[in-house]
């Protein structure tokens, strides 16, 4: 299923050891939790948050049925809470680590509309507890507003042209399948923009998922209150997977940098080996970027 991107790199920068304590404030699928824990043994503790209901109910499980079952305590809320939830579980974290990255089980089996590849409804939601779904947004705001969004959140160079497109579709019928979404890009953008080597919806889809999650702001809220928490000489490691993101983590930094908070101890972006990149296809867009609480 979900295999944890650049596992090496964050290992050897957090260094985890016996008796330490983490938070994984992305679980996941819980691949980097296993690894940290399998070093921190057996008296190390982490505190794993994961926004997805379903997903954090699958980690639960199979972590109390493990030998770390002690260790590992699943928490089902968002990292933007991180600073109320280490305070209700006392935890003081030696290391932060947030994964922005999707699931493999978001997008193959959540059933969600995350992939233009399957015939799903246009959920997109990471909790389906909250929010709106992505086909509310693309059934009643407006033209302009789509166009925006497809701009900003997807440098989608066609997002005129998609949003007109959406615009006119909807007075026919709504728009709430992955496939009618996708047949509505297809007859707005032209014809070499589909044979590319990236599908000619990857930028919507993800522009829609960007804002119907928040994902840029939970992004600041989330990276900022974990600086705030970490223990002096705590490390916080963050991989984001689009540019937005990138540039929010190295712009915080650099603000905390300035106040004297944190220090950089690795100026350059990491990102995955080519033998990574081969085995997982889904690592090529990871960046990484670490800090150390002063």
């Amino acid at each position: 299923m979900h295999k944890p991107v650049l596992l090496n790199e964050i290992l050897e920068f957090l260094d985890p050891q016996p008796g330490k304590n983490f938070i994984d404030a992305t679980l996941n699928g819980g691949g980097h939790t296993q690894a940290l824990a399998e070093r921190i043994a057996p008296s190390g503790k982490i505190l794993g948050i994961e926004w997805d209901r379903d997903l954090a109910a699958v980690a639960k499980q199979n972590f109390d049925i493990s030998i770390y079952r002690d260790m590992v305590t699943v928490v089902n809320d968002s990292y933007t809470n991180i600073a109320e939830i280490a305070q209700t579980h006392n935890f003081q974290a030696d290391g932060i680590l947030f994964d922005l990255g999707l699931s493999s089980w978001h997008y193959e089996e959540s059933g969600r509309g995350f992939s233009f590849k399957r015939d799903e409804p246009l959920d997109m939601r990471f909790n389906t507890g909250e929010g709106v779904p992505a086909s509310e947004i693309v059934n009643t705001y407006s033209v302009t507003e789509l166009e925006g969004i497809l701009k900003e959140f997807g440098e989608e160079q066609f997002s005129e042209q998609i949003a007109e497109a959406i615009g006119k579709a909807r007075q026919d019928r709504p728009i709430v399948s992955v496939p009618a979404l996708v047949e509505v890009i297809s007859g707005a953008v032209p014809g070499w923009y589909k044979h590319r080597k990236i599908h000619f919806a990857t930028k919507t889809f993800q522009a829609l998922r960007v804002v119907v999650n928040h994902e840029l702001e939970n992004v600041e809220t989330g990276v900022r209150q974990a600086i705030e928490i970490l223990k002096p000489g705590g490390k916080l490691a963050v991989i984001s997977f689009q540019g937005h993101e990138d540039k929010i983590v190295r712009e915080l930094f650099k603000e905390q940098v300035k106040r004297g908070v944190i220090e950089i101890p690795i100026k350059r972006t990491i990102r995955p080996v080519w033998d990574e990149q081969k085995n997982n296809p889904r690592a090529r867009s990871a960046k990484m970027k670490v800090a150390i609480k002063k």
